[in-house]
């Protein structure tokens, strides 16, 4: 057991060295009261776990804590995407003026804390840890989001936790159904149950495996359970909604993965319905958000969008799908988080988030407008840049299994989504500017910026490496 135990650590020291580093930087910002002091330890520890995550080995798959967690190329690529996106976050987090000094600490804690449980969720090989992964970051999402000390902030906080327990007890009903039908809870012991499974024992399967992934499609914003979404982006602080709107639905689409791949014997029953789920998904969210007037709610709402794109490499449920899931992901990461970093940005130069406060932006900040088009155009799916890529591999994946009708409705939802993205494009250059002064993003926003423009206008014109190296990641195994 000892040996074990050793070797599970030695390939979870990354998750290790975040969890123990998140609980001192929550004591420090407790016991101190300062920004600084909170912020250079949340940068060592991210720094830390990073450079153990370089290090770690990673064999083909190596079940660690005896088969709970599998460490494996496809859970290394969603940890290094966790740990860029906390990177991001916290440049912003630091820069945003919306965080009072005195519970910053606490804020940057509880980022790592829930970058810990993003980790957990790619690497899940059991029921069990799925569901705490799954509570580790819904507990902190919960608390991030009535960070502010205002009514709308408390007000989201609340409907995020109402729905999140109803969806976190629906999924645990829908596990304990999946546990008596057939007495197991790791992956693999899954999968070899439902094989043989036919007649009423299929029937009563899919109810369980339906009441189970419905609390993962409340984690990636997918349509029906979606609900919290704009409420939950609009009254959090900024630099949060950036965090929500790319962390979890990334590893919940893995985890997604991986639950699928357990679930074999029964896709063929699921395809439909994911499938149709999938069109609404991404219907939904951009027809909504034509209507929307506060740019967190029409990010929200183009984030569900966003969503139903990605779930066509789920629904196509092939090598060519997830591997172009896995580029749209990163994609999706550089490009939201930059659009983001952009809103922080505006609100901190004019204190507002409605889509008016960008109006005339190329006159006060050109750099600041100039990342953001490439950002919404990237969104839009406008070559050269880094979004068409990913959504080029995924059109291109519905065509290659034969889902035509699929292909047609994402095309012309990238159609109806080009309109509201260019709009805000078109307030920031062709309308007169409410204020005159010139608006200078911090030293740390624009490192956001930066970062995130560079790789999404450089991915796009060269992909070529990160498609090899995906489709060295995207296999996934069960132990």
């Amino acid at each position: 057991m000892s040996v074990v135990l050793a070797e599970s650590l030695n390939a979870w020291w990354p998750e290790a060295i975040l969890s123990v580093g998140a609980l001192a930087v929550l004591l420090l910002g407790a016991w101190t009261r300062r920004d600084r002091p909170s912020l250079v330890a949340a940068w060592l520890t991210l720094g830390a776990g990073a450079a153990a995550l370089w290090m770690a080995p990673v064999p083909p798959a190596a079940g660690t804590f005896f088969g709970l967690i599998l460490c494996d190329p496809f859970s290394l690529a969603f940890r290094w995407l966790a740990l860029g996106t906390l990177a991001i976050v916290l440049l912003l987090a630091s820069a945003s003026r919306e965080l009072a000094a005195s519970v910053r600490g606490e804020c940057y804690g509880l980022l790592l804390l829930l970058g810990v449980g993003l980790m957990l969720m790619a690497e899940a090989n059991h029921l069990l840890m799925a569901y705490l992964a799954m509570e580790l970051v819904s507990l902190s999402s919960y608390v991030l989001v009535g960070f502010l000390r205002e009514r709308r902030s408390a007000e989201a906080a609340l409907k995020y936790l109402l729905f999140g327990a109803l969806s976190s007890g629906v999924m645990l009903f829908g596990m304990s159904l999946l546990f008596g039908l057939t007495e197991a809870l790791a992956f693999p012991d899954l999968q070899a149950a439902v094989a043989g499974a036919g007649g009423p024992m299929a029937r009563a399967l899919l109810v369980a495996v339906a009441l189970m992934l419905a609390g993962l499609a409340f984690k990636i914003s997918m349509v029906p359970f979606h609900m919290w979404t704009p409420d939950a982006y609009e009254g959090a602080p900024a630099a949060v909604t950036a965090l929500l709107s790319v962390g979890p639905k990334a590893a919940g689409l893995a985890l997604f993965l991986r639950l699928l791949e357990a679930l074999a014997p029964l896709w063929p029953a699921l395809a439909p319905l994911l499938l149709a789920l999938t069109v609404v998904t991404m219907t939904l969210g951009n027809l909504v958000a034509l209507v929307q007037t506060n740019v967190k709610r029409l990010l929200a709402y183009s984030t569900i969008g966003q969503v139903g794109y990605l779930l066509i490499g789920l629904a196509v449920h092939t090598r060519v799908g997830h591997e172009a899931l896995l580029v749209s992901l990163v994609a999706y990461g550089f490009m939201n988080l930059g659009a983001f970093a952009c809103v922080v940005a505006v609100m901190n130069g004019t204190g507002s988030e409605a889509l008016e406060a960008f109006r005339g932006l190329s006159r006060r900040a050109p750099g600041l407008a100039l990342a953001c088009a490439v950002f919404l155009l990237s969104l839009a799916g406008i070559p050269p840049l880094l979004g068409f890529i990913g959504k080029f591999l995924l059109f291109g994946s519905a065509l290659e299994a034969g889902a035509v009708a699929l292909a047609a409705a994402a095309a012309v939802n990238s159609v109806i989504a080009l309109y509201y993205y260019t709009n805000i494009i078109r307030l920031m250059y062709f309308a007169p500017p409410a204020q005159a002064a010139p608006l200078s993003p911090s030293p740390a926003l624009r490192l956001a910026l930066g970062s995130c423009a560079a790789a999404t206008l450089a991915l796009g014109l060269w992909p070529g490496p990160l498609m090899e190296l995906v489709s060295r990641l995207a296999v996934v195994r069960l132990l």
